[in-house]
């Protein structure tokens, strides 16, 4: 995890620029502890946090190429720079091993083309100083944060909201239509953000600017999905050999990789991957709670005596209001919806304390519908069969029963009621 900022700002003093870029690379201190450069021109100032992963003793940042024309700060990771960087090496005489300088010379050679032959993680800004031209992007699923503001006379881009605050030149207004969407949703839509003058990139797009223009922003890659043609045996295969290669390509990395472990499906695949295809021993990392409702160490500690990983577990005991506002102002700049952030967050410091590296299954619901929701879909279906006078009834009946302390993953009557209050018919409140 490393963090940038760039300003374009001609009309501010360059002192003034190098104060309000140092202030917002400090603001990113905790997303880059390794290292830290910037670079300065009559118009730009860019910086960068970095975190070594790979080529730990060269690929500085912000890179340029040798004429200085082109200016990169990049945040993530390329799975497939190796291949890229063979597929560049006829055109471009590298100096460092690492993705860096890839993404840099593709994007010298072949401008924003060049983003839908990446993969992995990543979000950047690479300045053309001769054009006066700025291109931001994200990847594909926007696992890398990236938030911009902009008038006719400046631009101001960063990898966290609190950072970027410290390189504008306005006051910011809260979006109350963002903040409705909040309250209705539980997350702000995407590239939106809770303020007015705050954009975010889009996942899978980039972004062109230039001063005194319009500014616009594409998509370089959209998910299409098709028919399969093959039967229920071809479809498993595929998906675990595309399974594998997602994990096999994700270590790597001249640093140890760890993995975070739930017990879940999810996590406990990635695991398993990483022991019993790839032959690693990896060391994993879980966050316990008091309230058995909650608590995973169970089930995480069967799947890393059946792997035989390397096991680290820490109780989330109270709670801490300081923390979870320090979480949510000085790092995610606004509201979130999530209350996974602070174990998450406590997760993650455990597991820095071994490894700089971690795998986790956020994704594996929402790509494989394992949430209860799209179960309830299904039922749905059938629900709906019922002649309307037993809906009604069934409702009404449901309703009338008590409301259970337990979670509603572990109450059938909170789950019916949930079901019923999602789906009711008209005319059954009581």
């Amino acid at each position: 995890m490393c963090g940038f900022s760039f300003l374009y700002s001609p009309s501010v003093p360059l002192e003034q620029r190098k104060q309000r870029l140092n202030k917002s690379l400090s603001a990113l201190a905790h997303r880059g502890p390794n290292e830290e450069g910037s670079t300065h021109d009559e118009e730009t100032s860019a910086g960068h946090r970095r975190l070594s992963i790979l080529d730990l003793s060269s690929s500085h940042q912000p890179m340029q190429n040798p004429s200085g024309r082109y200016t990169l700060v990049y945040n993530g990771e390329i799975y497939n720079y190796l291949q890229l960087r063979s597929s560049l090496d006829g055109d471009w005489q590298f100096t460092t091993r690492g993705d860096t300088e890839v993404v840099l010379a593709g994007l010298c050679l072949h401008g924003e083309k060049f983003l839908s032959r990446m993969f992995g993680m990543w979000a950047l800004a690479f300045w053309d100083a001769k054009d006066k031209k700025l291109l931001l992007s994200r990847d594909r699923m926007g696992k890398k944060p990236l938030y911009y503001c902009q008038d006719s006379r400046w631009f101001a881009c960063s990898s966290e909201i609190p950072s970027l605050k410290h390189i504008t030149e306005h006051t910011w207004s809260e979006d109350l239509d963002s903040t409705s969407d909040y309250l209705r949703y539980g997350f702000y839509l995407p590239g939106h953000t809770a303020y007015r003058q705050v954009k975010e990139v889009l996942p899978g797009h980039y972004v062109i600017w230039k001063p005194s223009a319009r500014l616009a922003e594409s998509p370089y890659w959209q998910l299409q999905p098709r028919p399969f043609q093959g039967g229920k045996a071809d479809a498993l295969d595929l998906v675990k050999s595309t399974f594998i290669q997602a994990v096999q390509r994700r270590m790597v990395s001249d640093v140890e990789v760890g993995a975070f472990l739930s017990g879940g499906i999810d996590s406990s695949l990635i695991v398993a991957a990483m022991v019993k295809d790839l032959k690693l021993h990896p060391k994993t990392f879980t966050i316990g709670f008091k309230q058995t409702t909650y608590d995973e160490r169970k089930f995480a500690s069967i799947v890393s005596r059946q792997f035989s990983t390397e096991h680290y577990e820490k109780e989330l005991s109270g709670f801490d209001p300081a923390q979870l506002i320090n979480l949510i102002l000085n790092h995610h700049g606004q509201p979130f919806g999530d209350a996974s952030l602070l174990p998450t967050a406590l997760v993650s410091q455990l597991a820095a304390k071994h490894v700089r590296v971690v795998l986790s299954g956020d994704g594996g619901d929402e790509l494989f519908s394992g949430y209860q929701r799209y179960q309830a879909k299904l039922l749905q279906r059938t629900y709906f069969k019922l002649p309307f006078p037993a809906r009604v009834t069934l409702e009404r009946l449901i309703n009338c029963l008590p409301n259970p302390t337990a979670h509603h993953s572990h109450s059938l009557i909170k789950k019916a009621k949930l079901f019923v209050a999602t789906y009711s018919s008209p005319d059954t409140t009581i």
